[in-house]
């Protein structure tokens, strides 16, 4: 049975002007769309997807594997959803152009968070390599400029494509009947768990949020693709070029304080960045017209034991390898 919802249990019509008043009332209008249950269960099925079968293809052959990942594991399933509901692409999905005045902000935005990122990771590992922990290398630098370009396209304009159009495309908006906050931050921890990553939990909760705000100040979820290649991009180069690992594992923890004046510019650029969003945007500020509550209605249910499930396994696999333990350092 589909599970749609019905006009009448749909929050709206909505007040106040702007990109989204207008947007909400429109999905008002069409009175069904994908609801909390539905994206729950597309979240699931792609979670699934990535430990069965993406694990797999990448173990085979990343660059190959993660193609396959991105674009037939991640996307497929959201492309489903979207076309069995019959979803309108601009108001549901916000398919809009993204304009002009808002691509320095979101480099701006990006580069900032990026580099606090960087800080946050590299100071958890420190301090886990105090404690004897061996960082895992998930991700080999690129050793070629032509390897470079492959990383470019798989994991910053696939990942950049795919995963937005999941997350901010489809999940996040079949939550947003609970409010925009309660979506931004349910969506931002499916994001993060997502990931599977115990070290890197914190920072792609972050990155995810950030890039729900984005979309939803920007009104178009170019804004969130945009976001998302360029956190990439910096990655990759970070890779390319300083030939270390992804979280900045060598960083020496007792010349960690040489990172501060770092830190303060980052905050710095990422005040300024979400007080330019917000200065360009028709949308007004989030948390002053958050609906109770910061999760949405009927958050925790089966589906999300599970997946918390499968994260903390994943997590402890991460743990257990990097401290050496049971012998499966060897791994």
């Amino acid at each position: 049975m589909d599970n749609y919802r019905r006009k009448d249990s749909f929050t709206g019509p909505f007040t106040g002007g702007g990109i989204e008043t207008e947007r909400f009332n429109k999905l008002y209008d069409q009175g069904r769309k994908p609801d909390l249950k539905t994206g729950m269960r597309l979240y699931l099925v792609v979670f699934l997807l990535l430990l069965v079968i993406g694990s797999v293809v990448q173990g085979l052959n990343l660059e190959i594997g993660m193609i396959i990942t991105q674009w037939v594991l991640i996307l497929l399933p959201a492309l489903w959803i979207l076309n069995r509901y019959r979803v309108d692409r601009v108001t549901f999905v916000r398919i809009r152009p993204l304009k002009f005045r808002f691509i320095p902000v979101i480099i701006l935005l990006s580069a900032s968070f990026w580099v606090l990122n960087m800080i946050i990771a590299a100071g958890m590992v420190s301090g886990l390599m105090e404690l004897g922990y061996e960082p895992i290398v998930v991700l080999e630098p690129p050793q070629t400029f032509q390897h470079y370009l492959v990383y470019l396209f798989v994991i910053s304009i696939s990942a950049g494509i795919c995963e937005e159009i999941l997350f901010r495309g489809t999940i996040m908006p079949a939550m947003e009947d609970h409010g925009l906050v309660p979506a931004i931050v349910f969506s931002s921890l499916l994001f993060a768990l997502f990931h599977i990553s115990f070290l890197n939990l914190i920072s792609t909760f972050m990155i995810g949020a950030v890039i729900a705000v984005v979309v939803i100040k920007t009104g178009s979820l170019w804004g969130g693709i945009f976001y998302h290649m360029l956190n990439n991009l910096f990655a990759i180069t970070y890779l390319y070029f300083a030939g270390q690992q992804e979280t900045a594992t060598e960083v020496d923890p007792h010349a960690y304080w040489i990172a501060l004046p770092l830190l303060i510019l980052a905050l710095a650029g990422a005040y300024s960045g979400l007080k330019l969003l917000q200065k360009h945007a028709d949308v007004k500020p989030l948390l002053k017209d958050r609906a109770a509550g910061w999760l949405p209605r009927g958050w925790f249910n089966g589906i999300l034991v599970i997946a918390l499930f499968l994260f903390l396994l994943m997590a402890m696999i991460e743990l257990v390898v990097g401290f050496g333990w049971f012998g499966l350092d060897v791994l």
